[in-house]
């Protein structure tokens, strides 16, 4: 066989194989959750995911914490990469940008990264259901403020739907 037969055969090979690899995946492309169990603690934390390689996500969420008369308020875009391949399914490791507001101090941008796991539950695996924690950094804060520069990001248990 001439070198240019095996190298059409070997991508021919990888196109087909791809290609059910990509099938095997989920056949869901977005999912949107919220914390349930937040509004029992005055804490509100929504997001939506798409999917955007066979291997990542990319969205957007927003928070909202209000303990004694102070408000927070958190709104991000972010990307998840899922290194078993399986998005909105499994282990992510993520980065953020966005911005926080903390009532007396202002309003930040900020950028962070976060790790999270998310499961596909149900007998469609329709049913989403994601933990994750993180750190976002706070640009601009003065340093006589009692505001911290850098903020945990946290996902208590969000639960929704992947359509």
């Amino acid at each position: 066989m001439s070198r240019p037969m095996v190298r059409a055969a070997m991508v021919a090979l990888t196109l087909i194989s791809s290609a059910g690899a990509a099938q095997a995946q989920t056949q869901y492309q977005q999912a949107i959750s919220a914390n349930p169990f937040g509004l029992l603690l005055e804490f509100f934390n929504g997001e939506y995911e798409r999917v955007v390689t066979e291997s990542s996500t990319a969205g957007f969420g927003g928070s909202f914490y209000s303990p004694d008369e102070e408000e927070y308020l958190n709104a991000d875009l972010f990307f998840r990469y899922y290194p078993q391949g399986r998005p909105l399914d499994g282990w992510a490791f993520g980065a953020k940008a966005g911005v926080t507001k903390v009532e007396d101090y202002g309003t930040y941008f900020g950028f962070g990264f976060d790790v999270n796991h998310s499961w596909l539950l149900g007998s469609n695996e329709n049913f989403y259901v994601g933990i994750g924690l993180g750190l976002k950094r706070l640009v601009g804060v003065d340093e006589g403020d009692d505001l911290i520069d850098y903020v945990p990001t946290i996902r208590l248990v969000n639960v929704g739907f992947a359509f």
